[in-house]
């Protein structure tokens, strides 16, 4: 198998470095000299590996998008097929899985980028309804009877609470929030475990 390219291991790199920038000083507060001293190269190189500011926004995009895919495929791969809807609140909310909250806030910044660079808005979606699928398939393999409009209020209600919760990471919030997200998103799945 052939080595990992050094420009695609420095891209990588340096895509990391602009993810650490935009979840701490927003999309535009991400300005190349921070994303250059983030990741420890010289400023010219930036546009060396990523391009300009809209293809590096681009790329930045791409890269956020892979990671949540990433992470969808890991939470596909934890739970068994006969996992119920607690145990999918169990696997979204443990403290040693999940996503990293810099993609949360990332993709929160480039939801709101979607105004001026409307070529972002469909990759965005698609990453967000492929984590509604995953969730919605989850809830209806475990709860089979469920009509279909209450799957999708708890998939909506359940994804809602779990994206507030990096959402808030900011704030640097109490640990006790982050219990009562879960509980809320426990006594929501619980609606469809009743329903058996």
């Amino acid at each position: 198998m052939p080595r990992p390219s050094l420009k695609d291991q420095r891209s990588h790199e340096i895509l990391d470095a602009y993810l650490t920038c935009v979840a701490r000083f927003g999309l535009e507060g991400a300005t190349q000299q921070r994303i250059a001293e983030v990741a420890g190269v010289k400023r010219p190189l930036l546009r060396h590996y990523l391009g300009n500011k809209d293809e590096m926004v681009s790329a930045l995009a791409a890269h956020t998008i892979a990671g949540f895919a990433d992470s969808l495929e890991g939470l596909r791969q934890a739970l068994p097929a006969e996992a119920s809807p607690s145990d999918l609140v169990d696997a979204l909310f443990s403290l040693d899985g999940g996503t990293d909250p810099r993609l949360m806030l990332a993709y929160q910044a480039l939801v709101a980028a979607v105004p001026d660079r409307p070529d972002l808005r469909q990759g965005l979606m698609d990453s967000l309804t492929d984590f509604f699928d995953v969730i919605e398939a989850i809830l209806r393999r475990a709860a089979p009877s469920a009509p279909d409009p209450r799957i999708r209020a708890v998939t909506q209600g359940i994804s809602a609470i779990f994206v507030s919760m990096d959402a808030l990471s900011p704030l640097n919030p109490p640990e006790a929030w982050r219990a009562e997200l879960k509980q809320a998103a426990t006594l929501l799945a619980s609606v469809l475990e009743t329903t058996q």
